[in-house]
């Protein structure tokens, strides 16, 4: 079964261990460190996996968000060249299609932070002729397009907090957030809602005129934290014909009194697999695992080589071949066919 990934950060793994001195190039052949490389991605059956580009806006050391940027594309092109026997960049659809007939992976670069742009809607083409096709509006800070849901303060020390956040309903797209889901849509790069606030998210909900996804977002009713979806929200990505990827981070799959209670186990990813569907229709689910940025390494499945256990787990549990090939790939690229250009 192929696999179709709408999110991971190992270009941001790669990116931080060369700024501290690491290796320089070809880390991502085959890293030991990361969740998601190439050889586990030919080993797990991949289709595409998108790469996201995250830009920190609070980064201790004062480099831009367009600096952090531009460094990890070059990661990301470099990356690709040196590795042009296993991987091919995807721009679009046919690009996918054409790669996997010819035995390729494929990588789809996107960005995880609208602030990359410092409010410059003029970079939009930029980022699209670098090959960017999918970007967040927000990451957890507020920026020039928009706001996102905050986590609430002192959820260190009581982690139960965590989960009960209140969600911004008064504080969504700003003017220019508006203008870049416009662009962004002439353009060809899909609108990612993922971390944006309740408010932000119906307003991109009436700007957009087709598909939008949440690249990385689970359902709220499980787990009540700031990046997860309400059922009414499924429902309208599934309206638009969008899709949801089932991440894989354990306190976004369950609530539980402390980090470590929260699992990531194929029977959690099911029970939220099943739910997403019952609510939004069997096209709206997909994965976005977030391998390489959910920061711990007890998860089940633990990296990109073991995807296939998760497809068997699927028909033991009784979904349709036809509802797991949805989720596993169909569906997002039924999405990319129909919004990249």
């Amino acid at each position: 079964m192929y696999i179709a990934d709408m999110h991971c950060d190992s270009i941001m793994i790669l990116w931080l261990e060369r700024r501290n001195g690491g290796k320089v190039l070809n880390n991502l052949r085959s890293g030991d460190d990361l969740q998601v490389d190439l050889l586990k991605m030919k080993e797990g059956g991949y289709l595409m996996q998108n790469f996201a580009l995250y830009a920190d806006l609070h980064i201790k050391d004062g480099t831009s968000p367009w600096t952090q940027f531009k460094e990890m594309a070059q990661i990301f092109h470099e990356e690709v060249d040196a590795n042009s026997d296993l991987v091919r960049q995807a721009r679009s659809y046919e690009d996918i299609m054409r790669n996997r007939d010819e035995g390729f992976l494929s990588a789809v670069m996107t960005v995880e932070e609208g602030g990359v742009l410092e409010g410059d809607l003029d970079r939009l083409p930029i980022l699209y002729d670098e090959g960017v096709r999918m970007m967040t509006l927000t990451w957890n800070y507020e920026n020039e397009l928009g706001f996102p849901n905050e986590i609430p303060a002192g959820w260190e020390e009581d982690y139960s907090r965590y989960f009960k956040f209140v969600p911004r309903t008064d504080n969504g797209l700003k003017p220019k957030g508006f203008e870049a889901v416009e662009r962004m849509q002439e353009l060809g790069i899909l609108v990612d809602v993922s971390h944006l606030s309740d408010a932000g998210f119906y307003d991109v909900a009436k700007a957009v005129k087709g598909p939008f996804v949440a690249s990385h977002s689970n359902a709220r009713v499980f787990a009540g934290c700031n990046r997860n979806m309400t059922d009414d929200m499924i429902r309208t990505v599934g309206e638009h014909g969008g899709v949801i990827g089932l991440n894989f981070c354990p306190d976004f799959l369950m609530e539980g009194p402390s980090e470590e209670a929260c699992k990531c186990s194929p029977e959690v990813l099911i029970r939220n697999a099943r739910h997403v569907m019952n609510v939004g229709g069997s096209a709206v689910l997909g994965l976005g695992t977030d391998f390489d940025g959910i920061g711990r390494n007890d998860l089940d499945p633990a990296n990109a080589s073991q995807m296939q256990k998760l497809v068997e787990c699927f028909e033991q549990a009784g979904f349709s071949p036809s509802e797991i090939e949805g989720i596993c790939w169909r569906n997002v690229m039924d999405v990319y066919k129909e919004t990249l250009k």
